[in-house]
C-alpha cells in the first residue's frame, strides 16, 4: 500500500515530477541522472504520505493551497504493524491489501531506523490554484483542481498533448476513495471526463488511455450516486 508512482517529465528549461513517493527511501538521487543539470519542479497531487514522502528533497516544492497543511506534516505511517498510528489497518483493509508485520522488504540503508520512522513533510514553496500553469519550457502544464480524493487534489493536463496526470483523483485497477462528499468527487470526475485526455498517468497502477479513462470514470460516478 506504501507503493506511488512517481513520474518524471523532460522540458527544455526545466524537468517536472508529478509526485514524490513515501519519502522510506531518497528520491533526488534517482531522479537527479536524468536532469542533465536542468531545475527539478517537483508537484505533488495531493498531500497524501505516500506522495509527499520525497518532496522535502527539491528546492522547487509545489502542492494546491488547499493541501499546503497536509503536505506540511502527512499522516505520520510508520513501518512495523505495532507502530501503525490509528487507521492504517482500516486503510489496508479497504485496499484489499494483506497487513505486514513489517512493510518494507529491504533497508533502504545500514543505518536507517525501521522503528523510528515516520513519513517526512515538506513546506511547500508555492501554493497552485486552479488554472496555473507549470511551463518547462517547450510545453507546460495547467493545474486542475479536482477536489474529492483530498481538498486539493490536482491534475496536471497538457492541452497540447493530452497527457493527463491524475494523482489519486482516479485511477484503475484498485479502489479509489475520496475524503470530502460524494457529490463533489462526482464534480470532480465529470471534470476530468471532460478534458479531453489522450493518455493518463495516474498515482497508482498503470497508464491508460482516455477511453478507459471515461469507462472507470463513469464506473465510479454510478458508485458515488448510489
Amino acid at each position: 500500500m506504501l507503493v506511488s508512482n512517481v513520474w518524471h517529465v523532460p522540458g527544455r528549461d526545466a524537468d517536472l515530477l508529478v509526485d514524490s513517493a513515501n519519502g522510506i527511501g531518497p528520491l533526488a538521487p534517482h531522479v537527479d541522472p536524468f536532469l542533465g543539470g536542468k531545475p527539478a519542479i517537483a508537484v505533488v497531487t495531493h498531500g497524501h504520505f505516500d506522495h509527499v514522502g520525497g518532496l522535502h528533497e527539491f528546492a522547487d516544492r509545489r502542492v494546491h493551497a488547499n493541501d499546503a497543511d497536509m503536505t506540511r506534516s502527512p499522516y505520520p505511517m510508520r513501518l512495523r504493524r505495532e507502530d501503525f498510528p490509528e487507521g492504517a489497518e482500516e486503510m489496508y483493509a479497504y485496499y484489499e491489501v494483506p497487513i505486514p508485520d513489517v512493510a518494507v522488504t529491504a533497508l533502504p540503508a545500514a543505518d536507517f531506523d525501521l522503528a523510528g520512522w515516520a513519513t517526512p513533510g515538506a513546506e511547500a514553496t508555492s501554493l497552485l490554484h486552479d488554472g496555473d500553469r507549470i511551463d518547462l519550457g517547450d510545453r507546460a502544464f495547467t493545474v486542475v483542481h479536482t477536489p474529492g480524493h483530498t481538498a486539493g487534489s490536482a491534475c496536471l493536463f497538457d492541452e497540447r498533448d493530452g497527457t493527463l496526470f491524475t494523482g489519486d483523483a482516479i485511477y484503475v485497477d484498485a479502489p479509489i476513495d475520496w475524503e470530502l462528499a460524494p457529490a463533489v468527487m462526482d464534480t470532480s470526475l465529470a471534470r476530468i471526463a471532460s478534458l479531453g485526455a489522450r493518455v493518463v498517468h495516474a498515482g497508482h497502477e498503470r497508464s491508460f488511455d482516455g477511453q478507459e479513462l471515461l469507462a472507470v470514470i463513469e464506473t465510479w460516478r454510478v458508485r458515488l450516486g448510489a
